[in-house]
């Protein structure tokens, strides 16, 4: 054999037993994991039939009938495939709301079918789901406003559904907070994306430190609660975070005042994944002029706020 010949085949032979090196598996510290877990949770909480991703509607009654369906000739037209053009009609008394139900149609509420039937608004705590199809309903209240909020299990940012990402995992950005409470039950104000303004409950001002500079912040909640609710705006906000602010929840302060504020656990609005939720925005005092780089970032959907 031409020894030419042989080195070749020795060399490919060779190059052929080379297996790339796998890439070191990177090692998560114990509180890393904790924030992947709660990012999975997160994650999982919005894929599902009923979450913000499914929102296709949402609608505000006039007083009397408002008739609903898929035709154009309806008050309240339903969007989605194979749509009935009439599905019933829903009566707005006073503050009070009901359906009456299309004939030949068949519309659920906790699997019972319906004709007709008072409904409950989602201020009571438990709204009653209408259901047909991959269609469900519900009654809401906003201020002096009554409406309709319709979710479809077939809506594409449900079908087509991404998970969220996150800002690098840094621990500095685990904040020690005192909240120092008010001498008297104190509430806030908050506005939502609609305009209406709704008092909330406050315990106190929290005050923390970042890099030197004191900041504060006003959660929401009742004393006795376990946890408290933050909705804040930073410096990221429009740029690589949700323009209209985040979410934040927090264990309650100690009895030493002392609590934590975990900013790897900020969150989206539900406004960032449909134009129809009825976001609250930040009180003026929650809006730091200092970027937050930890939490979730923006998340790029069709037909978001």
């Amino acid at each position: 054999m031409n020894i030419r010949v042989a080195l070749l085949i020795a060399v490919f032979i060779l190059a052929s037993c080379v297996t790339t090196i796998p890439e070191p598996k990177v090692e998560l510290s114990v509180y890393e994991q904790d924030i992947m877990d709660w990012h999975q949770q997160r994650n999982d909480r919005l894929n599902q039939p009923d979450g913000w991703l499914t929102l296709s509607g949402l609608f505000w009654l006039k007083a009397g009938e408002n008739t609903i369906g898929a035709a154009s000739n309806n008050d309240l037209v339903f969007p989605g495939e194979n749509i009935p053009a009439h599905l019933g009609t829903l009566i707005l008394k006073d503050d009070s709301v009901s359906i009456k139900v299309a004939e030949g149609i068949q519309i659920t509420i906790q699997d019972s079918v319906i004709t007709h039937a008072g409904l409950k608004k989602d201020s009571s705590g438990e709204p009653d789901l209408m259901q047909w199809g991959s269609l469900t309903w519900y009654i809401i209240e906003r201020g002096e406003k009554i409406g309709v909020r319709l979710k479809d299990s077939k809506h594409p940012n449900y079908v087509n559904f991404k998970p969220t990402e996150l800002f690098p995992v840094k621990e500095t950005w685990m904040i020690e907070a005192t909240l120092v409470p008010f001498d008297t039950m104190t509430t806030v104000d908050i506005i939502n994306v609609l305009g209406d303004s709704s008092p909330s409950a406050t315990p106190g001002l929290l005050h923390f430190e970042i890099d030197g500079q004191a900041l504060q912040l006003t959660p929401l909640g009742d004393p006795e609660d376990e946890q408290y609710f933050i909705i804040f705006g930073d410096g990221t906000n429009g740029i690589s975070t949700y323009g209209a602010g985040r979410f934040l929840v927090i264990p309650a302060a100690d009895e030493n005042g002392k609590t934590v504020i975990d900013f790897n656990k900020s969150y989206n609005m539900p406004c960032v994944f449909s134009p129809y939720a009825t976001c609250p925005l930040p009180p003026e005092e929650n809006l730091l002029s200092l970027e937050i780089k930890a939490g979730e970032m923006q998340y790029e959907i069709e037909g978001g706020h």
